[in-house]
């Protein structure tokens, strides 16, 4: 992979990391903006709405980025839709593609605030080597779901907005939709978390039916000090902030939509600077990202940020480690620095499987939507590695 570099973990001392958590669409966008990165990005996204580039976020429903395709991707259309009730009741929506007797199955987990949508180009260029690995027979079903509270699914009750939920709801999916045969995870950022969680809640399944996992700009915990590399005074007034936005937007859900509609410039320039470390992110993409995270209600981000402030799954590791596993991230992301990577690997060893450590030049938080080849490519490499150990094992 000449475009990704592989690494063995260092994780610096005292480096200070943090994961993004209000700042889509609430007072840390305010506060982000104090970076003259992102008042030169309010800027350019102000010039592209004028010109007629980027539509406003409010004149695009959520129904039409599903339906439509923004980017000019000719994207994978789902072979199946359904829905998957979770243990509380709440229905998650599910794209599939490819056939269900295919002989290994990789479902995808997004991320924060985001959409199975964010898997766009995987869910398309994956796709289509699969199609082509093994004759006319693709090598393996994609399954994507929406996590609660986001894209089409169901909210349930505010009291589930947990990552502890998150991996019974994939659990949930993967009883419904994959009930037999090998699987391989891949989580992105809270999807990664899921998929954590998940392997807390059932470790007995890895090694046998989970085959395999990756783990995108994601986290085992330490997430509550978010500093975005601000200045000191800033992180400071963030601080103090965050706490309040996130009850508005729990409690005055209404006031906190109003106000995000009124500061969208902001958040669309904060977004970008926070999600994108290239300097040339075509103005489509930042609209699709900016598509999404307004389809997640701001009450719904502020439910989750506590659960990933306070995340702990570093427990969780330790059923990765008999199945081949991917660790990616971006080399500038600001919300989960590289470091929590790094930390990750060091968790699950040099055994006989060990961590293939991906890290992508030039790459933010979105890697996945910011270098999609790189990430293809990755996953690609992982799902040959499953399947070569799984053909010495039938051997």
């Amino acid at each position: 992979m000449p475009a990704a570099e592989r690494h063995r973990p260092h994780l610096p001392n005292g480096r200070t990391v943090g994961l993004v958590g209000a700042v889509l669409g609430l007072a840390a966008a305010g506060t982000a903006v104090g970076i003259t990165a992102a008042r030169a990005a309010t800027a350019r996204v102000r010039a592209e709405r004028l010109a007629g580039q980027v539509p406003d976020v409010e004149q695009e429903t959520w129904q039409q980025l599903r339906e439509e395709d923004p980017l000019g991707l000719g994207r994978r259309e789902a072979d199946r839709t359904t829905t998957v009730e979770a243990d509380d009741g709440c229905r998650l929506a599910v794209e599939e593609v490819g056939p269900l007797d295919a002989p290994l199955t990789v479902v995808f987990v997004h991320g924060y605030a985001l959409s199975m949508h964010s898997w766009t180009f995987q869910r398309r260029d994956l796709g289509a080597r699969l199609a082509t690995a093994n004759g006319h027979r693709p090598a393996a079903r994609l399954v994507f779901y929406d996590q609660r509270g986001h894209g089409s699914s169901g909210r349930g009750d505010a009291a589930h907005a947990t990552i502890e939920q998150l991996g019974a709801d994939l659990e949930a999916v993967l009883t419904a939709r994959v009930p037999r045969g090998p699987v391989v995870l891949v989580g992105h950022s809270m999807g990664g978390m899921s998929v954590l969680a998940f392997a807390r809640r059932r470790p007995e399944l890895f090694g046998d039916r989970v085959v395999g996992a990756a783990l995108v700009s994601t986290s085992s915990g330490n997430l509550g000090q978010l500093d975005f590399g601000l200045p000191h005074l800033l992180t400071r007034v963030r601080a103090a902030v965050l706490p309040v936005a996130a009850w508005t937007a729990r409690r005055r859900p209404g006031i906190a939509e109003h106000t995000r509609r009124l500061a969208q410039d902001v958040v669309s320039a904060a977004t970008r600077a926070l999600s994108f470390s290239s300097t040339d992110v075509p103005p489509e993409l930042g609209h699709y990202v900016d598509a999404m995270i307004a389809g997640t209600p701001v009450d719904v981000i502020a439910e989750f940020y506590p659960a990933l402030v306070r995340l702990d799954q570093s427990g969780a590791i330790e059923p990765l480690r008999r199945v081949p596993v991917l660790v990616l991230t971006g080399d500038t992301d600001r919300m989960i620095p590289s470091a929590h990577s790094e930390l990750i690997v060091q968790e699950l060893g040099h055994d006989e499987h060990g961590a293939d450590f991906v890290v992508v030049p030039d790459a933010g938080h979105l890697v996945l939507l910011e270098h999609p080849e790189q990430v293809t490519d990755a996953l690609t490499e992982l799902l040959r590695r499953v399947d070569a150990e799984r053909g010495s094992r039938r051997g």
